[in-house]
């Protein structure tokens, strides 16, 4: 299971990179990659790379469905470009598994970046997280849902 939640911590990094940057999503993961020296690099060096390359091929590519679900779930006062791009990343990689990672259940994945989440955010900011991504699994897995 760690190997797993570590291609997710890895995958925000990147996602979190890509967004900032908008440089290519291919050029991002050389980059990261590369980085051997790193510490954060060497606690992910065991980490799913199949399921890395896929949440991260995945967000790049399907990004404005994502950003549209996203934005259809934000209260009236909040638009998506004022979200944090941390929390952008990780609610948008939550949103791709959501909706293409059928085989893996709605509340690990939640669970997960909601743990993720904690990494980087108060109690505050995980409990949006968390609402947002129930909000739009409600939508995306309504029959394993009910």
């Amino acid at each position: 299971m760690k190997v797993k939640r570590n291609a997710r911590l890895a995958a925000v990094q990147v996602i979190f990179q890509y967004f900032f940057s908008r440089a290519d999503i291919k050029k991002i993961i050389k980059d990261f990659d590369g980085l051997n020296e790193d510490s954060l690099k060497r606690q992910l060096n065991n980490f799913d790379k199949k399921l890395f390359e896929k949440i991260v091929f995945g967000v790049s590519i399907n990004e404005k469905k994502i950003q549209c679900l996203i934005e259809e779930n934000l209260s009236e006062n909040w638009i998506y470009e004022r979200l944090d791009p941390t929390m952008r990343a990780i609610i948008s990689l939550g949103v791709f598994e959501l909706n293409f990672c059928l085989k893996t259940p709605y509340k690990v994945i939640i669970d997960e970046y909601v743990s993720i989440a904690d990494l980087f955010f108060n109690k505050t900011n995980t409990g949006f997280i968390n609402g947002i991504l129930d909000n739009i699994c409600k939508i995306i897995r309504y029959n394993e849902r009910n």
